[in-house]
């Protein structure tokens, strides 16, 4: 599994917890689901912007600019949503912007033109291979971290 198939496996189990989420009745939707929904955001966004981003904006300068822009806004909504109780009605309608905003993302990043499909054009096996190896290890430090 190379850097692009691990950042799309990202955006799946991403897509998972959403939806577990959004099955639950608000009133009993567990805080540690949430938690996980954050924190699996935030080491996302990490590793997007310090391992696949700096190897792909000298091909994709735009796209890595509109990446980054769409981060700081779902960085912003993380930011609201955990200062508000899970059951007040403003939850709701920013978890639901949040969702939006994070399918944006994805799809964009994952359309034919998308950065993946970039970096995965430009990108040699070899720098693939490294670039796996960094977001690997930076994930288990970003989530050590987290967890802690």
């Amino acid at each position: 599994m190379d850097a692009v198939e691990l950042i799309k496996q990202d955006h799946r189990h991403i897509e998972n917890l959403f939806a577990k989420f959004l099955e639950t009745e608000p009133e009993s939707t567990p805080d540690d689901l949430f938690q996980q929904i954050q924190t699996a955001l935030t080491t996302h966004i990490e590793i997007e912007e310090r391992v696949l981003y700096p190897a792909v904006r000298k091909f994709a300068p735009e796209l890595v600019d509109l990446a980054r822009k769409e981060h700081a806004e779902v960085r912003s909504i993380l930011g609201e949503l955990l200062n508000n109780d899970l059951n007040e009605v403003l939850f709701e309608s920013r978890f639901r912007e949040l969702i939006d905003t994070v399918n944006r993302h994805v799809q964009e990043a994952e359309e034919p033109n998308g950065i993946l499909e970039l970096a995965r054009r430009h990108l040699g096996a070899k720098t693939l291979s490294k670039l796996t190896i960094q977001i690997r290890t930076l994930k288990r430090r970003i989530e050590g971290k987290l967890a802690a």
